[in-house]
């Protein structure tokens, strides 16, 4: 029998917490002594980008400058672990015929990448066993893993975001050469971060002194992904999800009023996590408009919140304080994890982004108030 190298998972249930352990066994079976530097277990995260675009290039035969279709690509390895469960790499060693077992564990540390596939890349964590031989085909097995990872805004908020918030914006509206008043906007945030299920309100302050109506305003919150490839050359490309549109009538001329929108994320939003990454990012950004007529540009104001699963002041990653559903890929379960007893079942119920009852519909969530 030829040697063979099998890689075993004891706690897999179709995905990890970032911040939780990973058990496992890697099993090697030889009929005959083996020289060898070691065993060691790799736990890695890569994450790759690609599309097609367009690259300029000259054609000698012709001497003409041209364009062709190109495939554009990005790589990057986020972190790589090693753990020697037998021998090392600085000395030789020898294991006798039979078969050998050894275990192993790996914490995930906190605040790190989840599992991510999109049309344009992916995030993907690995486990590779490998018989390290000298002079010789390493033996080795792989297993591709799930991980799912809350966005903790303990990471990426200050205390201060939680603390209310002014923005405001102004024009003058003027018909041919006759200046009419001025149309103002303010706009108060009272935190500056948003947790699936935590409603936050926005309170816009509209005072309209010229002859012009105010056709309607609005408040949106956009989920904006942003993607990054370095061969052949450099490109970048983004994708924008519209989360939150919230809307209300307008304001005639001369009249000032209050708006009132509460601003809540349905709890199945999905809010991956880019910690450390090098090719994804994503940002949030909510646009409050008071919307002109076609001849004139609407007021707006920007604001930049911190969006994520696990609010201010929560201690620990994968609790019950978790909000929202933690991103999770759609793909076939993993061929070498071993199926989960009843007693492993129970365990994980109720863990966060396992939903038993069907989340509230978005529009119950997001209805604006006026008062």
């Amino acid at each position: 029998m030829p040697q063979q190298c099998k890689l075993l998972l004891d706690n897999y249930a179709g995905y990890y917490l970032a911040g939780s352990v990973i058990h496992g066994r890697v099993l090697f079976d030889t009929d005959s002594e083996i020289a060898m530097r070691g065993i060691r277990i790799t736990l890695s995260c890569n994450e790759h980008t690609e599309w097609i675009g367009t690259e300029s290039y000259y054609d000698t035969t012709t001497n003409e400058q041209k364009s062709r279709d190109t495939l554009f690509t990005g790589d990057k390895e986020v972190t790589s672990i090693n753990q020697w469960v037998y021998g090392d790499q600085h000395a030789s060693t020898s294991l006798p015929p039979g078969q050998h077992m050894y275990q192993f564990a790996f914490t995930l540390p906190q605040n790190i990448p989840g599992t991510y596939r999109c049309e344009k890349g992916s995030i993907i964590w690995k486990l590779v066993a490998t018989v390290d031989r000298q002079m010789a085909f390493d033996n080795q097995d792989q297993m591709i893993i799930v991980v799912q990872s809350p966005v903790d805004l303990n990471f990426i908020a200050r205390p201060d975001d939680l603390e209310p918030s002014m923005y405001s914006d102004e024009k003058t509206v003027c018909c041919w050469c006759c200046a009419q008043g001025p149309i103002s906007m303010d706009v108060e945030l009272t935190k500056r971060v948003l947790v699936p299920t935590e409603p936050v309100q926005i309170k816009m302050t509209l005072s309209n002194m010229s002859n012009t109506n105010v056709e309607g305003v609005s408040v949106e919150l956009k989920q904006i992904f942003s993607y990054k490839v370095d061969t052949p050359n450099r490109d970048d490309r983004q994708d924008t999800h519209i989360l939150i549109d919230l809307k209300d009538v307008g304001l005639g001329a001369h009249g000032e009023h209050t708006f009132l929108f509460n601003v809540n994320l349905p709890p199945n939003v999905n809010l991956p996590n880019f910690a450390q990454c090098g090719l994804f990012s994503v940002e949030y950004v909510y646009k409050a408009i008071a919307q002109l007529p076609s001849m004139h540009n609407n007021l707006e104001v920007t604001m930049h919140p911190k969006v994520g699963n696990i609010p201010l002041g929560a201690s620990a990653i994968g609790q019950s304080h978790s909000q929202g559903r933690l991103y999770h890929p759609f793909g076939e379960p993993n061929p070498s994890a071993p199926s989960m007893d009843s007693k492993e079942q129970q365990g994980f119920q109720g863990v966060p982004g396992h939903f038993e009852q069907p989340p509230p519909t978005y529009d119950s969530l997001n209805t604006p108030k006026r008062y």
